[in-house]
């Protein structure tokens, strides 16, 4: 039986060798192609996930049905759109995000078949918690290929991938491809402005393609670029592009010429177009020659007439325009040499200030200062009251007219009148036409005395002196201290109440205190008079006690305090003694 079974065996075997040995040609190269296993491990994304791309009869398998590992709750959200604007090399692919929050950097995975991955070479930032529509453009493709691409997106909780779309570029045979004719484009400066004095212009750029304008090329050199130079800029592919580009020219003070060159999506690239325009940068240069060339003039009229020149690099004087820091005139005018006449002065000093400006708005200044002097511009100076006196410092006042002059002003000080030996520091005057308030507080002086003072003021026309005034310091004060004890054992007396009240000055003194529990009391800030102090205690008797305090003297003194008892025993004594006398 087991003899049967092998000869049908291999019967069968030779009944289908030939079949066999396809089978086993087949599967060899199935290896070859798509690795060691017919659904192999080739890389689509070798930098994030290694998922199986098959072509022919075997089923294409996806990204999420291969390897589709769960997302961190906050991981970003991707959808994969479709592309647009194809071309034989180039496309824009579309999508969403959503960065659930957080700070999310989202870039473009792209290859062909058995080709290696690349990614975009500009990632983009998505932060919200709402889908965010974006897209890049991709270039340098190969024509008639079939491109697959997904977005992929990464924040902190983790990396999301979009589903994996398709397209094919446009092939050499196509009507793109071979379509040969060039963009037509131009190029205006600041809407065609023949001159400026900013570096920084506005390219207003323009073009048209039958396949669609791509990209434009900028530069002040005269080389074309080729369609493979570095500094082409990308723009969505149309038929009729417009746009305004800011940019910064080189050459300050100088004509600049700008060339742009513009490619469609077939690489053709337009002749040169170009535009050129002036920059000036530099102001007028403008003299003031009358009355002096200098920089300051006095006179002793009420008015006087200011002249001199202007003059520009490349354009015309537009207007020369003057101020007087004193007064409102203001005179406009249009010529290279020019005169200001009859300009009215104020006393003291006047600046005037000549301003030249050219048609393109530089403008170049002038100055001069102008004082109009007289025998009466010399300061006009009262002195003001003595305030917050203390046995040391005094605050002195004034008002200071400087009459149109730069003034300066003091206050001079001493213990005898009309001789000063201290002053104070000198003030600035930042007003000349109306009366200023002056203050200064002075320091260091002695308690108890009179002092003499003034405000003094100098200008270029002289020094004037305001009404000698006095004021007296406030004495030093004094102190009375001690203690409160019974007369019997020399105890404190805790809680007794002093009450002192002076008897000579005019302003009479009155405090209040009580003894503390070492039976101690203190009167402070006491001027010199003679005090009486009052001092009172239950069930001991009252006493007074009589004490004169010079200036700023302390004392120190002992109060006894007799009881009742003790007050009735010398009753009794003093009675007894009275009758031994009698």
């Amino acid at each position: 039986m087991r003899n049967i079974r092998s000869r049908s065996l291999a019967g069968m075997i030779l009944k289908f060798r030939p079949y066999l040995f396809r089978f086993i040609i087949v599967l060899f190269l199935a290896i070859l192609v798509f690795g060691r296993f017919p659904c192999g491990s080739s890389p689509l994304y070798s930098e994030d996930r290694m998922y199986c791309q098959a072509s022919g009869s075997v089923p294409y398998l996806s990204q999420s049905e291969v390897y589709n590992p769960q997302s961190p709750a906050n991981a970003p959200i991707v959808v994969t759109g479709l592309a647009s604007k194809i071309t034989y090399n180039s496309a824009t692919i579309h999508g969403t995000v959503n960065a659930q929050g957080l700070s999310t950097t989202v870039w473009l995975q792209y290859r062909i078949v058995e080709g290696t991955s690349r990614s975009s070479f500009l990632t983009q930032s998505v932060i919200g918690t709402s889908d965010t529509e974006i897209s890049t453009r991709i270039i340098e493709l190969l024509p008639g290929s079939t491109y697959y691409y997904r977005f992929a997106a990464k924040n902190d909780a983790g990396t999301g991938y979009g589903k994996e779309m398709s397209f094919t570029t446009v092939d050499n045979n196509s009507s793109i491809a071979t379509e040969t004719t060039p963009p037509i484009g131009s190029v205006s400066i600041n809407d065609g402005d023949i001159c400026t004095n900013s570096l920084t212009v506005t390219l207003n750029l323009s073009a048209t393609d039958n396949t669609g304008v791509t990209g434009y090329y900028l530069s002040a050199g005269a080389v074309p670029p080729s369609r493979y130079s570095d500094g082409w800029t990308s723009v969505p592919a149309t038929t009729d592009y417009r746009e305004n580009v800011s940019y910064t020219l080189d050459n300050g003070d100088n004509r600049n010429t700008m060339r742009v060159w513009y490619k469609d999506a077939s690489g053709n690239i337009s002749d040169t177009a170009s535009d050129s325009i002036a920059v000036d940068m530099t102001p007028p240069v403008i003299i003031i020659q009358h009355p002096t060339a200098d920089q300051a003039y006095t006179t002793a009229s009420e008015t006087i007439s200011i002249a001199g020149n202007a003059s520009d690099n490349m354009h015309e004087i537009s207007s020369i325009v003057w101020t007087n820091s004193r007064g409102v005139s203001d005179t406009e005018r249009r010529t290279l040499d020019w005169i200001i006449p009859q300009v009215d002065l104020a006393r003291g000093d006047n600046v005037i200030t000549v301003k030249a400006t050219d048609s393109m708005g530089n403008t170049g200044i002038a100055t001069i200062t102008i004082t109009f002097t007289t025998s009466s511009n010399a300061p006009v100076v009262k002195t003001g009251f003595a305030t917050s006196l203390t046995t040391e410092l005094a605050t002195l006042s004034g008002t200071v007219h400087a009459m149109g002059l730069a003034t300066t002003a003091w206050f001079q000080y001493g213990t005898s009148s009309g001789h000063y030996s201290s002053m104070s520091p000198v003030q600035d005057m930042n007003e000349i036409d109306r009366d200023i308030p002056v203050g200064n507080r002075i320091s260091g002086l002695q308690a108890g005395t009179i002092y003499y003072y003034r405000l003094v003021a100098q200008n270029s026309a002289g020094v004037t002196s305001g009404t000698e005034m006095t004021f007296t310091t406030f004495p030093l004060k004094g102190k009375i201290y001690g203690k409160v004890v019974r007369l019997a054992k020399g105890e404190p007396v805790t809680s007794a109440k002093l009450r002192l009240k002076g008897t000579k000055t005019r302003k009479k003194a009155f405090q209040v205190a009580f003894s503390d529990a070492q039976g101690s009391f203190t009167f402070h800030d006491l001027e010199a008079d003679t005090y009486d102090i009052t001092i009172t205690k239950t069930d001991l008797k009252a006493a007074i006690q009589t004490i004169e305090l010079k200036e700023g003297e302390e004392k120190k003194t002992e109060i006894t305090l007799k009881s009742t008892e003790e007050v009735k025993q010398e009753d009794k004594g003093t009675k007894d003694d009275q009758q031994k006398a009698n």
